[in-house]
């Protein structure tokens, strides 16, 4: 499965906090690697674009709330029974749920 998530292993550049000079706010514009910034063969931190950060963020928040969903036993109780309807059949087209309630207004 494709994912916008930078995933950070062994494989991604590793540089030294020396590169971090070079890099000011025109080259960052550009900028679309994941770098590990070390010393000493020593990981310090993390460089990516903010665009990649907002999509973990995004990605962390959706898995929180999935988490609390779950951990619910009311939510998680109306979950399991939907899906129960739903694998046994018992559903509606949309376009008979959106006029109930269309007649309900």
């Amino acid at each position: 499965m494709a994912t916008s998530i930078p995933y950070i292993d062994p494989n991604v550049e590793h540089v030294g906090v020396s590169r971090l000079r070079t890099l000011n706010a025109t080259n960052l514009r550009h900028f679309n690697k994941t770098l590990v910034i070390q010393d000493n063969d020593t990981p310090l931190a993390v460089l990516l674009t903010y665009e990649q950060f907002l999509s973990m963020q995004k990605q962390l928040q959706a898995v929180l709330e999935t988490v609390g969903l779950i951990a619910d036993d009311e939510e998680r109780s109306a979950l399991v029974a939907g899906l129960q309807s739903l694998s046994e059949g018992r559903t509606k087209p949309l376009s008979e749920i959106r006029a109930a309630l269309k007649r309900k207004k």
